[in-house]
């Protein structure tokens, strides 16, 4: 028999010898008009309770279970009557340490307690002191009581919701959920600690060593690093000193529970927050999310919360502002080899099929670029899922994201169609899709409504297709609301979606540029779509790069003599993209804008994009170009907006003196760098650091940031000129920082 009664009807089981009847009439009524969280108690009466032709005894044994606590009448009477009766089952159903107040006994009348009942406190009721005395004393050990069972059955729900959280992807009917994996196939991820930095170590070690009482943590690292199965893994296995009291939740639904969080934060000795999904709240919502946060860290709860680590620095300021320093920052490290072949040699165990392991480490030993594709959990899933469902694998491709996504999504539909579940057209799933993909990043934290986003026919149409909602998570409706859809099962296949119709658009040519690029997207996006740009192929993106460029070219004749703020900004996103097209040369377009455009922004847009196909002229003139004021203060303006030290819109923001913690950071990240895309871009940003030093004479430089710009090796920086402008820019930031305290 448990302690923990999920399914407790009673809040109370009166109990009393047949002599006390009188007073034993009195209390119930007492406690039946007394009332816990808006309802009345629910009190277990034998003479109230028990209907005609009823067992008695089986009525009694099966209440007493299912009773969130047991008030005794103590009296002689009871002792003799009732005791000898209940003594066995109480001394098993009760708490052995009486933590949780199940049993409370009522005094009335002087008698010898039991061992088992005099190590509890009791309430005295003896010599004609009335009940309406104790009546407050004991009503709100029963609500604690109450309150504590309420509390450990959602604890329970909680858990058992995580162990029924889908997984992506799965095989066959009713596929598996979280209980798939865990935790036989649980993959220990390794963490680095960035605040306080020391070697990379398991999670579950580090734990053992970490000081987590009424602190706060961050778990981040990129899409698909498996942040959300490290939450998952510390709700059901808890470690170190963790509190045994945990709850998980998404940070989107973080401020509807914020009330009743606060409150179990107050009753709970220790409570645990693990809060996942930062980033997928959104931006407008990280200043509520983290107050709530700050408030239950301040009460005393441990919090655990998740975000990728690109949005954790963007809004860090707020972060600290409203929640406080995280006592650490853990990222989540990328698989190692020996990881990702126990979590294929577990999930080939579990499907019965032991060729997908074998398969899956030729691909990971054999197809340049699997392995570090593999390295992530989401990404390796998705390979396994491929192999085990038979699908055809372009593995040459398999290096790209893009590709890996494209070969899963269209895989996905057609096996839909296969097992029977899925007949809808999959070009209308596919635009459905995608239109949610599109609302969900535009509108982050909140839940859609199908009938709105999508239209209620094709709602109608797809809601039991398979193929449509199985990739999404959704949420049933209560009483008048209607369902609604919380979001992708990872968001990654939301970015992906958005990304394939950009591409989509981009070889379709004309106005269908237009509204693939009315929502400006991140990072998160335009990964999918590089990688994407690299998979399609020389003789796609040479379609892509020409209607780009014609499209660009429409654009600039229509506001000709009467620029308009939309053509600009539809502009500048060309630009942007024809920047990336992975070409051995400038396109000529963007020559043309850098030497055209009257808007400074978009000029700015067009020279970065020739410096990053090596274009000298572009660079060299652009660099001149830099050392006007009004060009050196957009150029800082637009860096300080893209990387996130201020929130505005990079057509209209101006420096104006503001913090630029996450621009420097990033500045130096690529100075530090010996990549290709670092390489050339080395002299813009020797120079925008230079910009901003000059622009803030009170700030400096630290010794190992300077060490990045002593470090970089002139010589390999490309012709000499280019050489020679390179050393003068860091001989120039060297005499600017001198003397400069630090």
């Amino acid at each position: 028999m448990t302690v923990a009664r999920t399914d407790a009807p009673y809040d109370v089981f009166v109990s009393y010898s047949d002599a006390d009847r009188d007073f034993a009439h009195r209390l119930y009524d007492a406690l039946r008009r007394s009332k816990f969280r808006r309802r009345r108690l629910r009190v277990f009466f034998a003479p109230a309770a028990i209907t005609v032709g009823e067992s008695i005894p089986a009525a009694i044994s099966q209440a007493l279970d299912r009773s969130g606590c047991l008030v005794a009448v103590v009296t002689p009477a009871w002792l003799a009557s009732e005791w000898s009766r209940l003594e066995s089952d109480v001394a098993v159903w009760r708490d052995p340490a009486a933590n949780h107040r199940l049993l409370l006994p009522l005094l009335l009348k002087t008698t010898a307690m039991p061992t088992l009942l005099s190590r509890i406190k009791y309430l005295d009721v003896r010599e004609g002191r009335d009940l309406e005395e104790i009546m407050p004393d004991l009503i709100a050990a029963i609500r604690w009581s109450a309150a504590e069972a309420e509390e450990r059955s959602q604890a329970a729900a909680e858990r058992r919701d995580v162990l029924a959280a889908p997984i992506l992807p799965w095989l066959g009917f009713g596929g598996p959920s979280f209980d798939f994996v865990w935790p036989e196939m649980i993959i220990d991820p390794s963490v680095s600690p960035l605040r306080h930095p020391g070697s990379d170590a398991r999670l579950s070690n580090w734990l053992t060593s970490a000081r987590t009482e009424a602190a706060c943590f961050a778990v981040v690292g990129v899409a698909g690093a498996g942040k959300t199965t490290a939450l998952r893994s510390l709700m059901l296995s808890g470690g170190g000193d963790l509190p045994s009291q945990r709850v998980f939740v998404h940070a989107r639904d973080l401020p509807a529970r914020a009330s009743e969080l606060a409150t179990r934060s107050r009753r709970m000795a220790r409570l645990a927050l693990l809060v996942d999904g930062l980033d997928e709240a959104g931006e407008g919502l990280v200043e509520t999310v983290s107050s709530h946060l700050g408030q239950l860290a301040a009460a005393g709860a441990t919090i655990f919360f998740a975000a990728r680590t690109d949005f954790f620095d963007r809004q860090s300021d707020i972060l600290k502002r409203t929640l406080g320093m995280p006592r650490e920052v853990l990222e989540v490290k990328s698989w190692t080899r020996e990881d990702v072949l126990d979590f294929a040699s577990g999930y080939a165990q579990r499907i019965s099929d032991p060729s997908v392991s074998a398969r899956a480490e030729s691909i990971i030993d054999d197809v340049p670029g699997a392995a570090q594709m593999s390295s992530n959990p989401m990404r390796l899933t998705l390979l396994l899922y491929l192999l085990a469902s038979g699908a055809a694998i372009d593995v040459v491709r398999l290096s790209e994201p893009y590709a890996l996504y494209t070969m899963f999504y269209r895989e996905w539909l057609t096996r839909e169609r296969h097992r029977g579940t899925g007949g809808i057209d999959s070009s209308l799933v596919q635009k459905s899709h995608t239109a949610l993909a599109r609302w969900f990043y535009t509108n982050r934290g909140e839940r859609a409504r199908p009938e709105e986003s999508i239209g209620a026919d094709v709602w109608m149409a797809l809601r039991t297709d398979s193929a449509f909602t199985e990739l999404l998570d959704t949420a049933a409706g209560w009483g008048d609301e209607s369902e609604s859809i919380r979001g992708f099962r990872h968001e990654t296949i939301g970015e992906f979606l958005i990304a394939q119709s950009v591409l989509d658009a981009f070889l379709a040519g004309g106005p269908a540029i237009d509204a693939a690029l009315t929502v400006t997207v991140g990072d998160d996006v335009n990964s999918f779509v590089r990688s994407g740009l690299t998979d399609l192929g020389a003789a796609r993106v040479s379609v892509i790069q020409q209607n780009l460029a014609a499209r660009y070219d429409e654009l600039e004749a229509d506001s000709a003599g009467r620029d308009t703020d939309r053509s600009e900004r539809l502009r500048e996103q060309i630009i942007y993209y024809v920047g990336r097209l992975p070409v051995d040369e400038a396109p000529p377009m963007l020559v043309r804008a850098f030497t055209t455009e009257s808007s400074p922004l978009l000029r700015r847009s067009a020279a970065l994009g020739a410096i990053l196909h090596g274009d000298d002229d572009a660079e060299i003139e652009y660099m001149a170009l830099l050392d006007d004021p009004g060009e050196a203060s957009l150029n800082r303006s637009v860096q300080m907006v893209y990387f996130g030290d201020v929130h505005g819109d990079l057509h209209t923001f101006v420096d104006g003196g503001q913090g630029w913690s996450k621009t420097r950071a990033a500045i130096l990240r690529r100075l530090g760098g010996h990549s290709l895309r670092d390489r050339r871009l080395r002299w813009w940003d020797l120079k925008t650091l230079r910009s901003f030093l000059e622009a803030r004479p009170g700030d400096t430089l630290s010794s190992a940031e300077l060490a990045v710009v002593h470090g970089i090796d002139t010589a390999a920086e490309g012709g000499s000129e280019r050489e020679l402008a390179v050393g003068r820019e860091v001989r120039l930031i060297d005499e600017l920082v001198r003397g400069r305290p630090t």
